[in-house]
């Protein structure tokens, strides 16, 4: 043994101390042995909590399986639409009458009126060379309704149905000179008939040889249209915009209608009525600039001469202090400033391209000073935001003589902290929704000019759409009896194609559900949101790939699929056109006939239809009726006489709802001791 031993190799001696830092961990190849070395009562311990653990796997697993099978059991209702009407061309807008009989569609060549109770066209109005793309109906009384149109090139119109009969009565920008013509972007009218407004944009005539825009024309494109196009893009960065208010003498109207109904034929479609007045026009605030006012007390004297507060206009800032603060700026931050980002001077100038209006009953005490007395519900006041401004402005109609200006001026000014991007008005125009830029949703309470709720949307998508909806989880009592706290149920559409329900209540009592999350792609966004006011807690959505389905706004899940022939598609898969009708609980959708790739671009055989889902028939429905209206508007409306009235209703109404502050504020502070804020 000695003899194989490697010579230079010496076995080391046997250490006193044998234990390793390692031994007390063992390492086992298998998983049961550490059961052998446990005693036997740790053994049937452990036994007895594996079977348990398995017995209760077992009892989880069957019921998800069963919870499973019931899902894939359940299927959605899918309910067919229950009438159908050939549409005499390609539709663009569609409107209804206030009592639900009549329709109105605004198509290629023309004008429709359709009978709702017998899906017949009664009378049309036609023109070859006219495209009918937005109407706005108002009921003015005994089957008269008054239409505002705009056509495919901006050409505003005011229509009168009366007796089945359908008069053209004002071409609001008509001009012989087709190069000095403005462009009519929207045309609104207000719900009694009374006013309306009308978003103007000029285009100043420039030389083509001044023009700087380079344009690849192509060879197959004819040199007329060519030019129109250039001509187009020339003057759309040079125009301004602003908003034309109109009073429509409408009592005159119709006593001048019926002495006309005797002479005139009913194939008559013009009628020489008398002329609307403009009341106002409104430009877009201008941008502050250097002030020549010496002390506070001059701004103040300004102030009192009917200037709002708040808007801007009158400061002590110099010219020299902004052009001192803009180069500062521009330094301090220049590495962070492209070269795109930086606004020439030009730009600065431009101002908005686009503004949004309202029309406003009589609410609150915003509306007492210099306005006139208003019979019946016509609005007091108008408020509109041009994009890119944070600030919503607010302006009385009915002012005195004494107190009309050559340029009008807001007379109220609603601030908020981002840009506005979309708005929304509930009927009784108490309250004012605006969705802002960062996702944040504020709702204005026009009763006591306070914010009623400010709501955080999940996500990370601008909202470029809302609908609103007045509901009322209280007793509904007289106003000055005490305190109306409805809901409010929103339904927010993001760019992202994202959708949510929303429930807000006063002190912060708001409730978001999810009905669609960001989508992976382009053909599951929302193209249109909306609830439905006859049916409690659903909400009409339509989707890009055609899909149109009635959601559950607690549970955030499809409940009824509507479905069109298969022989139809929607309209327009990006802007469907319909129409939700609250008085008959009826839906109206356009639907095109699918046809060859080879036929698409052959406009005469464009066959379109009227598709129609009647709510009231359908069994179905009968859980989700609502069995008792939502809150009346006269209820929620209060004509306050004086500021001391307005005070003392918003102070009872402060002392009534102290339980309610008191346990949001509890909730709050404990949302805030889980955090650990350093």
């Amino acid at each position: 043994m000695a003899e194989n031993v490697r010579r230079g190799l010496e076995i080391p001696e046997p250490s006193d101390y044998s234990s390793c830092e390692d031994d007390d961990v063992t390492y086992f190849t298998d998983l049961q042995q550490p059961d052998s070395n446990l005693p036997e009562s740790a053994r049937v311990v452990n036994k007895l909590l594996n079977n348990l653990v398995e017995s209760v796997w077992e009892v989880i697993s069957e019921q998800e399986k069963i919870k499973r099978d019931e899902e894939a059991a359940r299927q959605i209702p899918v309910l067919n639409a229950s009438k159908e009407m050939k549409l005499p061309g390609r539709t663009n807008s569609i409107v209804c009458s206030d009592d639900g009989l009549y329709l109105f569609l605004g198509h290629t060549h023309g004008l429709s009126v359709i009978s709702t109770s017998t899906l017949t066209c009664v009378r049309t109005w036609q023109d070859e060379r006219v495209e009918l793309t937005s109407i706005s109906c108002t009921s003015l009384g005994n089957a008269i309704h008054l239409l505002c149109t705009v056509d495919d090139m901006g050409i505003a119109r005011l229509f009168l149905h009366h007796m089945e009969n359908v008069y053209l009565i004002k071409v609001i920008n008509e001009i012989e000179d087709i190069n000095q013509r403005n462009i009519c972007a929207k045309f609104e009218v207000s719900r009694s008939g009374d006013f309306g407004a009308a978003v103007m944009t000029c285009k100043f005539p420039i030389k083509i040889r001044k023009c700087n825009i380079k344009l690849k024309i192509h060879l197959t494109v004819s040199t007329t249209d060519s030019l129109m196009l250039l001509w187009y893009i020339v003057n759309e960065a040079s125009g301004s915009v602003w908003l034309d208010v109109y009073r429509f003498p409408q009592d005159v109207w119709l006593k001048e209608l019926e002495t006309k109904q005797a002479t005139q034929t009913p194939q008559t479609t013009e009628a020489k009525l008398s002329p609307v007045v403009l009341l106002m026009k409104i430009k877009p605030p201008e941008i502050p600039a250097g002030t020549s006012l010496k002390s506070p007390s001059e701004v103040l004297q300004k102030t009192e001469e009917g200037t709002i507060i708040g808007s801007g206009q009158n400061h002590l800032i110099s010219s020299r202090q902004w052009e001192n603060q803009d180069a500062a700026f521009k330094k301090m931050f220049m590495k962070y400033l492209s070269s795109s980002s930086v606004m020439t001077p030009q730009q600065k100038a431009e101002g908005p391209s686009n503004c949004t209006c309202h029309f406003l009953l009589r609410e609150g005490f915003h509306s007492m000073l210099g306005e006139a007395k208003a019979a019946r519900d016509i609005p007091i006041a108008v408020c509109i935001w041009w994009n890119g401004s944070h600030n919503l402005l607010q302006y009385l109609l009915l002012k005195t003589p004494k107190e009309k200006d050559s340029e009008p001026r807001p007379d109220v000014l609603w601030p908020n902290s981002q840009e506005i991007l979309c708005s929304a008005v509930s009927a009784c125009t108490r309250f004012v929704v605006l969705g802002l830029d960062g996702q944040l949703v504020t709702i204005w309470d026009r009763r006591f000019g306070c914010p009623y709720a400010n709501i955080v949307i999940p996500g990370d998508g601008a909202i470029c759409r809302m609908k609103l909806l007045l509901q009322s989880q209280l007793p509904v009592t007289p106003v000055f009896q005490g305190p109306v706290l409805p809901s409010l149920q929103l339904v927010v559409t993001c760019r992202s194609g994202a959708c949510y329900s929303v429930t807000a209540g006063r002190g912060g009592d708001t409730c978001t559900v999810a009905l669609t999350e960001r989508p992976a792609g382009p053909g599951s966004s929302v193209t249109v949101a909306e609830p439905v006011p006859f049916l409690k807690c659903l909400i009409l959505l339509m989707q890009r790939n055609g899909q149109v389905s009635i959601w559950e706004t607690e549970d955030g899940a499809p409940v009824f699929i509507l479905n069109l022939p298969p022989t139809h598609v929607l309209g327009s898969l990006r802007e469907p056109v319909c129409l939700l009708e609250p008085v008959q609980q009826k839906l109206y959708i356009t639907g095109d006939r699918k046809t060859p790739l080879v036929e698409v671009t052959d406009r005469n055989k464009d066959e379109s239809s009227l598709f129609v889902f009647s709510f009231s028939e359908y069994t179905l429905m009968d859980l989700y009726r609502v069995t008792s209206p939502a809150v009346s508007e006269k209820e929620t409306r209060a004509t306050l006489s004086d500021l001391e009235e307005a005070c003392n209703l918003y102070f009872k109404e402060r002392a009534d709802s102290w339980k309610e502050r008191n346990r949001n504020l509890a909730f709050h502070w404990e949302q805030l001791s889980k955090r650990d804020i350093k």
